[in-house]
């Protein structure tokens, strides 16, 4: 019996060995089967998708415009068609309410002369400068013309000319063969060689300062007569400033003088400067009366300046200088002036 069951227990257990060996050969077959589908499932769909065409773009040669836009354009046309026909206004006429009416009397003609008050206008042309108003609407109008002016050569759309007056500047122009008339018909002459669209100012000073406008303005034949006259009647040709002239608000300590007159050329937003003078620049100041004013004070107030534009305004410096040679004003500072400002500097003297 023993024997017999010896046996029977190692029959079950070959049984079992072969029986998880069939099981793990059918689970493994299924893997492999799986396997083999999911690969043939890709490559069929890798294969479809090759198949497909790529899309091609294309438009037709004409392009049909929508009806509405035709109508459109038919419409536009019989308006165009209908402006250009002259429509006619029948003449009027004038009959009497009775048949026996008496003749009218005659009415003496009046004229009518309208009243214009020139200050009015000049404030109000002084207000739109003041605003910036008239500087950007020249701007947007102004047109460069070459000048020529105490021979520096220059093409400017907005420029202002700065001529010092004071006596000392007329016994230096005086000394270098020259008058300050001479100089004011120069100016004359630049002026009337301008074109219409060009914008320019003059300002004539000793300590204080007058100009011909508060503003820039076009050089059209009427303003250009207005310059002449100007010029003729109140350009100072005796070394004296006239009584009235502006000295304008308190610049750096200085109540007047050379920094207080750039200041308001600044203003005016220009191109170009012409500074005529001799360099003796003074001024009565908060640090005292009749102090000669520093270069290097006057470079940093003129950087100062010019920080304001746009770009950076040139400065021509035109210098006669002092015939008793004289160091205590910028006098020949004026040479770095113009060539830290982009400018050129002229030296007149009597050789």
């Amino acid at each position: 019996m023993s024997s017999l069951a010896n046996k029977y227990t190692q029959s079950s257990r070959r049984f079992g060995r072969r029986y998880k060996k069939a099981l793990w050969m059918s689970l493994l077959q299924a893997f492999i089967v799986i396997g083999l589908i999911l690969l043939s499932a890709r490559f069929v769909t890798v294969l479809v998708l090759s198949l497909k065409e790529e899309p091609v773009f294309s438009a037709p040669k004409t392009i049909y415009l929508p009806q509405r836009v035709l109508e459109h354009q038919m419409a536009v046309s019989e308006f165009q068609n209908a402006a250009a026909t002259p429509s006619t206004i029948p003449a009027l006429s004038t009959e009497s309410l009775l048949a026996n009416a008496p003749p009218l009397p005659d009415v003496q003609g009046v004229e009518f002369t309208p009243v214009e008050n020139e200050s009015m206008a000049t404030e109000a042309d002084s207000l739109f400068g003041q605003s910036g108003l008239m500087g950007a609407l020249g701007a947007l109008s102004s047109q460069a013309s070459s000048v020529s002016f105490l021979g520096i050569t220059e093409e400017a759309a907005r420029f202002v000319i700065i001529m010092d007056i004071s006596s000392t500047v007329k016994r230096s122009v005086e000394t270098a063969g020259s008058s300050m008339e001479a100089i004011r018909d120069e100016a004359m002459r630049l002026i009337e060689s301008l074109n219409s669209n060009t914008l320019f100012g003059f300002i004539q000073h000793a300590r204080n300062y007058d100009p011909f406008q508060e503003h820039l303005i076009p050089a059209t034949i009427d303003n250009k007569e207005k310059a002449q006259e100007y010029l003729k009647a109140k350009f100072r040709t005796n070394g004296t400033s006239a009584a009235g002239w502006n000295k304008g608000p308190t610049v750096a300590g200085h109540d007047n003088g050379l920094l207080t007159i750039l200041n308001f050329a600044f203003q005016m937003q220009p191109d170009v400067i012409f500074l005529i003078s001799d360099g003796g620049y003074l001024s009565d100041g908060a640090k005292g009366k009749g102090r000669a004013i520093p270069l290097d004070e006057a470079q940093r107030f003129i950087r100062l300046l010019q920080k304001d534009l746009p770009e950076d305004a040139r400065i021509h410096s035109i210098h006669f200088p002092d015939p008793s040679g004289s160091e205590r004003y910028i006098g020949s500072g004026m040479r770095s002036i113009a060539s830290r400002n982009g400018g050129e500097y002229r030296k007149i003297e009597n050789r």
